[in-house]
């Protein structure tokens, strides 16, 4: 399943690692908007994934990867509301090597 958003998140996946890595970078048009669009679209955002999350089943391949993604973004919505958020810089989340780190793994190589 596609989502599309604000975001875009790559994966660093090294075996040598004890973990994963996601890189999470705003995307250019979501930086040009002002803040108050920046707001609204990304509320809308949370809105899709919390929509798209309850169409899948409980043993959807995709919905841990989904529910990864949401909580990630339900973190990060408060920080960018008030402002403090660079959102030209890539934030990185540091994830374990677990079958919810594999799910989102499958979600975004689609």
């Amino acid at each position: 399943m596609l989502i599309e958003g604000p975001l875009k998140i790559g994966v660093l996946d090294q075996p040598e690692m004890p973990g994963r890595e996601l890189h999470i970078d705003f995307t250019p048009e979501f930086i040009a908007l002002d803040a108050q669009a920046q707001g609204q679209q990304f509320q809308d955002y949370l809105k899709s994934l919390h929509e798209g999350i309850a169409k899948l089943a409980e043993d959807d391949p995709n919905r841990a990867g989904m529910l990864i993604v949401q909580q990630i973004s339900e973190q990060l919505f408060p920080h960018l509301a008030s402002g403090d958020l660079e959102l030209d810089e890539t934030i990185v989340v540091e994830m374990g090597r677990d079958a919810s780190s594999a799910s989102l793994m499958n979600l975004l190589s689609l």
